[in-house]
């Protein structure tokens, strides 16, 4: 990608940009936490929505008359989005924040002040929390092959993450949480914006990775931590199928744009494996009449994804 120039100046501390897709209960709470909770700095809050059918502009119009919106005729993915709301920011630091996200306290003054103070920063990541508030694992190194293969055999375990992420204070790491995403204006000015061809995940590691090709340096910033209701915006039933479809091509591309060859070819053979034994279980599951409704045992899902690899 090519470097970005802004259209508008700088005007704000930080511009808080959301993505949201049928998400309007949770994203209502969102923007209350933030504007419940945000102090001490000048902000705006704008949020691009990917042609939701549950009425979010309007209950947001109606109740955050100062969010800017975008509005979307078609669902074009969490990146595309995103670029757009960065195209018309006007912050020094732009927060690229999930709607199934909640302040519990005044997070950005806090991550903001540690930018002025530490300026070698240009992307950081606070801590994340789930819904009972104990803390959520965040990977802060490199998806290795290795990685990849045994999410992809369903033998890896996120949990093994908060051991390896070792004591909870501020630290460099190599990549942080997307849930959360907070870059530096000039980063953006020099190495562009984020990866369109990655539709849902992987957007996050990508963007690290480009950062750190310009000696570019990243910071894990747990004093401060972010409520995160993971899968309220991805495990909506009716659109679960084009989520798993849309994941699996976002594993693809990344594992093309970032790993070797060889190893391609071999998860890409994993890939189906796995499919093909889904399939089978799952047509067992409907001969048996103990299939699941949805798209997890849909055998034409199966097929899609056996066959589109």
């Amino acid at each position: 990608m090519t470097a970005f120039q802004f259209k508008e100046p700088v005007r704000f501390d930080l511009s808080i940009i959301i993505v949201s897709f049928n998400t309007r209960d949770v994203l209502l709470d969102c923007l209350a936490s933030i504007y419940a909770k945000t102090e001490g700095i000048s902000y705006e809050v704008i949020v691009v929505d990917n042609a939701s059918s549950d009425d979010s502009p309007f209950a947001i119009s109606e109740a955050f008359p100062k969010v800017r919106l975008i509005l979307n005729s078609m669902n074009s993915g969490l990146s595309f989005a995103n670029n757009q709301g960065i195209r018309e920011s006007s912050g020094k630091c732009v927060a690229l924040l999930n709607p199934d996200t909640c302040l519990i306290e005044n997070s950005f003054y806090k991550i903001l002040r540690y930018l002025q103070e530490h300026p070698e920063f240009s992307i950081i990541g606070p801590g994340i929390i789930d819904e009972s508030g104990r803390r959520s694992p965040t990977r802060l190194w490199e998806d290795s092959p290795y990685d990849a293969a045994w999410k992809i055999l369903g033998l890896y375990n996120p949990n093994d993450e908060l051991k390896k992420m070792g004591d909870m204070k501020a630290k460099e790491a190599l990549v942080t949480s997307g849930s959360c995403f907070i870059i530096c204006r000039e980063l953006f000015e020099e190495i562009g914006l984020l990866d369109e061809n990655y539709f849902l995940y992987n957007e996050e590691d990508d963007f690290c990775r480009r950062a750190r090709k310009y000696e570019k340096r990243i910071c894990f910033f747990p004093e401060t931590s972010i409520q995160h209701l993971h899968g309220k915006s991805t495990h909506q039933s009716a659109h679960r199928e084009k989520v798993i479809i849309e994941t699996y091509k976002s594993n693809l591309y990344f594992y093309s744009k970032h790993y070797s060859f060889g190893w391609n070819i071999a998860l890409r053979l994993l890939y189906r494996l796995i499919f093909l034994a889904g399939l089978i279980r799952s047509s067992f599951r409907h001969l048996t009449g103990s299939a699941m409704k949805g798209a997890d045992d849909s055998l034409m899902l199966k097929l899609k994804l056996l066959f589109s690899l």
